[in-house]
This record gives structure tokens, sequence and C-alpha cells, in this order.
């Protein structure tokens, strides 16, 4: 299962979190994610752990505080899910496609483009 881990501190290196990790099984895989440049943790990061594991880390680890900051750690297919589920029902660009240059539903008229010139006072 892979997790999906939010909320990191900075300083928190990646032997630290398997060290974490590791306590309620074995970690296959392990990554936080940093700038590309200055090598500054983003705050969050991936793991991959088996099933069983990865749901004892989740039950043990969720909210517990590390160095002044709360652990989020979640099932990343479930939060996948969720923001796709709630993309659909906002109705996000990415379901529907957005309408550029003429107003779609009245045949033609109005580009969208601000025109310029002329008397400029009204």
């Amino acid at each position: 299962m892979k997790l999906s881990i939010g909320n990191l501190p900075q300083s928190l290196t990646d032997e630290a979190l398997e060290k974490l990790l590791s306590a309620h099984g074995k970690v296959d895989h392990l990554q936080i994610k940093r700038d590309k440049i200055t090598k500054v943790s983003l705050g969050y990061g991936t793991a991959e752990m088996a099933d069983a594991d990865a749901t004892k880390a989740i039950a043990a680890l969720n909210g517990k505080e590390v160095e002044g900051k709360k652990l989020v750690l979640v099932n990343q297919e479930e939060l996948t899910k969720s923001q796709n589920d709630a993309a659909k029902k906002k109705g996000s660009p990415a379901v529907a496609k957005p309408t550029f240059g003429r107003n779609q539903t009245s045949g033609g008229g109005n580009t969208g483009v601000q025109r310029r010139g002329g008397s400029r006072g009204s």
C-alpha cells in the first residue's frame, strides 16, 4: 500500500522517518519530497509498505506529534479517489471543459476580446 505522509518537519530526515514507520512493519520504499535546488524538505512524502503494516502505521502515527508538528498519514489510493470525487462534484476544469472565445450559447458576437480605440469614455 502506498502511503501519503504530510505535515513533516523540515528537519526530519529519511532515516528518521523510516525508523518511525519501521516500528510498524517493513518499509519497501520511502521518499521525502525536497526542493530541487536547495534540497530542503517540502513537508510531505510517500512510503510503500505491506497493506497490514501500512494500516497499523496509519492507526499509530496519524496525528502523532513529531518536532512540534502533527503527522498526517493516509492511504494514497483513498486520497486520490476522494480528490477525484470532490472535483466531479464541483465541476472543476479537469472535468468540464472551459469555454474560451465565443459564448457557446449565443452563437456569436462577443468573442471575449476587449477592444480599444475610438472614444474611451464609454
